[in-house]
């Protein structure tokens, strides 16, 4: 028996109607609980000792529920290591709408890194991360391009600092060096949990402002 469309088209809106409507809140919710459970998890055991079974155990959902956010491991590895590179991106713009000159920014980035959530997890992650870069181009190009945004604002804070100065210095490779400062200091402190970011700011804030612009004693030509 064939229902009149518009009969059938009334008890689809009926059945929509008594449907749970999950909210854009609750999936990014749920999202959320999948990325924490795999970050933990990440961190313990590593990107390649961590199976997808795994992350479906640690975050207590089904794996169907998680398949529905994340089809594939990569996938979750993806969005693992983006959040947690983002860490410099988001200190790198922070401290630069602060408007401090280039060497009292550098002195407060580490002890900045250490007030984000979950830091030292995230920290770990990153340099997991980078490993993992090294042999995934689609993860190494996203995470160029967040390094190239806080290398840019990095480069934009040397140009106003020293647009009247003396001082004649490629912006863009001072810029590189200053994030690979950040990387250190990451690194060690995913090595270490005990190095001192007080120290560690004000040691890269001394050999910034002390030693830039200047030139060591002129060296003999080769012969």
């Amino acid at each position: 028996m064939h229902l009149p469309a518009h009969t059938v088209k009334r008890e689809r809106s009926l059945y929509d109607e008594r449907m749970p409507r999950v909210s854009e809140d609750h999936r990014a919710a749920r999202r959320q609980q999948i990325l924490a459970a795999a970050a933990a998890r990440f961190a313990r055991d590593g990107f390649h000792r961590t199976s997808m079974q795994d992350v479906v155990d640690e975050s207590g959902m089904s794996f169907g529920a998680v398949y529905r956010y994340f089809r594939t491991k990569n996938d979750i590895v993806m969005a693992i290591s983006l959040e947690a590179i983002s860490m410099i991106e988001t200190v790198v713009r922070d401290g630069v709408q602060a408007g401090r000159p280039v060497a009292d920014l550098m002195a407060t980035l580490p002890r900045a890194l250490l007030t984000l959530e979950q830091i030292d997890e995230r920290m770990r992650l990153a340099v997991q991360a980078w490993g993992e870069a090294l042999r995934d181009q689609a993860l190494a190009e996203r995470m160029q391009s967040g390094l190239r945004r806080a290398r840019a604002a990095l480069k934009e804070t040397i140009d106003v600092s020293y647009a009247d100065s003396d001082v004649h210095i490629d912006a863009e490779a001072a810029s590189q060096v200053l994030i690979s400062i950040i990387q250190g200091f990451i690194l060690q402190r995913a090595w270490d949990p005990h190095l001192d970011a007080d120290s560690y700011g004000q040691a890269a804030q001394a050999l910034i402002a002390g030693t830039l612009g200047r030139t060591g004693p002129e060296q003999p030509t080769p012969r």
